[in-house]
């Protein structure tokens, strides 16, 4: 589904930008503290707080970005599944492939540049970029990162949504089960399961269950996929009034973040909601499914797993080795493109063949 690949392109630009960003510690405390950009004007520059207004702010809409991500793993997932029974062994060995393959083959490299370079910190960055590379890598560190076992990912922080991809990825075949039941029992019981996981956090202090977290985000996915065709066809045969005022409230929907305060999870479960409603919305427009079709969107789609992968490690290597007479601008500038050239390397060199290499593992399975 290209036109879906380049909104997935698309969204893992706006992390690149979002992480551009908070390397400025004024952006950081008020990009990265998801509060109401009127209630930081008081503090912050005005400059500041505009950042966070909509709609601008979608073009930076970090965990807005991965949220969709999360809803674009379930729709996609469970294609195969609505193709005909999927045995769990063989969808695991191509999930693995997919996933882990690729965090070996860029935490390898990150750790080596981290022990070589020991980087410092310099006045001026954010604890964001503080927050990376503040000790020398250690064995243990290196497994967790590429096995995407625990938190936190130090060497490479946007690794921590693919720890929740991984794990749900594990039980993914029971959630196209629960959405077969109902679309009202599947989203009642996924809402379950996030209580569960708030309940053990808020009683226990303890994360287990965590990817409960994100499990409605997965299940609405799962439903749209299993709505098949019908529902964009819906939503395609509304008159155009009908059709703008759901545009209207998909944008409000995945800025929510910005526009009234709330408590965390509500904000992420709007924005799933939203993330949904733009998924359906591609699906039922071929003017839009067009527009992203051009081929720059086309290519960040194919290569935007690799950009996810690769532009944080990019980023914090051109600080900590660019020249310091370099402005901070130039020096992020540099980092985009960067990432943009290594991303496409990754995709050649490591994505694709990891693909082929989990298809043919699970074929040999199945036979």
């Amino acid at each position: 589904m290209h036109a879906l690949d380049s909104l997935r392109g698309i969204a893992a630009l706006s992390v690149v930008l979002y992480h551009c960003l908070l390397v400025w510690p004024s952006l950081h405390a008020t990009l990265a503290d998801h509060g109401v950009p009127f209630f930081h004007t008081a503090q912050d520059p005005l400059a500041v707080a505009l950042l966070t207004i909509p709609p601008p702010s979608l073009l930076w809409a970090g965990r807005e970005a991965v949220l969709l991500f999360f809803v674009l793993s379930g729709f996609v997932l469970a294609q195969s599944f609505l193709r005909g029974p999927q045995p769990w062994l063989p969808f695991i060995l191509r999930r693995a492939c997919r996933l882990l393959l690729p965090c070996l083959a860029v935490t390898l490299p990150v750790a080596l540049l981290v022990a070589l370079a020991d980087p410092s910190p310099q006045p001026g960055w954010s604890v964001w970029v503080t927050g990376h590379w503040a000790e020398a890598p250690t064995l243990g560190q290196l497994t967790s990162h590429a096995l995407l076992l625990a938190q936190p990912y130090d060497l490479n922080s946007p690794l921590w949504s693919l720890h929740y991809e991984w794990r749900i990825s594990l039980a993914f075949p029971l959630l196209v089960l629960l959405g077969a039941t109902g679309p009202g029992r599947a989203m009642l019981a996924s809402l379950a399961g996030m209580a569960l996981a708030a309940a053990e956090m808020r009683l226990l202090g303890s994360d287990w269950l965590s990817s409960l977290f994100f499990l409605p985000h997965f299940m609405l996915g799962v439903l749209l996929a299993q709505a098949g065709p019908a529902l964009p066809a819906r939503l395609a045969a509304l008159p155009p009034r009908g059709r703008a005022g759901l545009w209207l409230l998909c944008y409000l929907l995945l800025t929510y973040r910005w526009l009234g305060p709330g408590p965390a999870l509500l904000l992420d479960l709007l924005n799933g909601l939203g993330a949904a409603l733009l998924i359906l919305l591609v699906l039922a427009s071929r003017r839009v499914q067009a527009m992203l079709g051009w081929a720059p969107l086309a290519w960040l789609g194919a290569t935007s797993f690799s950009l996810y992968l690769v532009h944080v490690p990019v980023i914090l290597a051109v600080l900590h080795l660019a020249p310091p007479a370099m402005p901070l601008v130039a020096q992020l500038i540099a980092a985009i493109g960067l990432s943009l050239l290594l991303a496409w390397a990754l995709f050649h060199a490591v994505e694709r063949p990891s693909m082929r290499l989990g298809r043919a593992l699970a074929a040999r399975v199945e036979a």
